[in-house]
């Protein structure tokens, strides 16, 4: 809290929450990755989609900020579903999640407009 001349506290403003979703097949880290977003203060989940097909229908009317999406989902894979939402929401940050370090996927999700990528291993904060 500031302090105006008058020495009364002001308030600060709220801190604006980003707004997530999840696109993990395995249903254990799609959970996990699920309740670790719920838990955060500054971090709303809007879904968790277990398939690039769903999220992509999802994804026009949740329209989120951030998005995790695993590379290798099947049926449509993580870097195409990856694509489309560029198409359909250009501003929205993606996330890879990945279980190896050096793979072509990656290179090509950054190509595609990922922000970034995450090692499936690593440990949650």
């Amino acid at each position: 809290m500031k302090k105006n001349a008058k020495s009364r506290p002001v308030p600060s403003p709220p801190r604006p929450t980003i707004k997530t979703a999840v696109v993990e097949d395995d249903a254990w880290l799609r959970e996990t990755l699920s309740h670790e977003i719920t838990q955060h203060p500054h971090l709303t989940l809007l879904a968790a989609y277990d398939s690039a097909e769903s999220a992509l229908l999802g994804f026009p009317h949740i329209q989120p900020d951030v998005v995790l999406m695993d590379i290798n989902l099947p049926g449509i894979n993580g870097v195409e579903c990856l694509r489309r939402l560029k198409s359909l929401l250009p501003d929205t940050q993606v996330l890879m999640l990945t279980a190896y370090e050096e793979s072509e996927q990656i290179f090509n999700s950054l190509l595609a407009g990922a922000s970034g990528y995450l090692l499936k291993r690593t440990p949650m904060p």
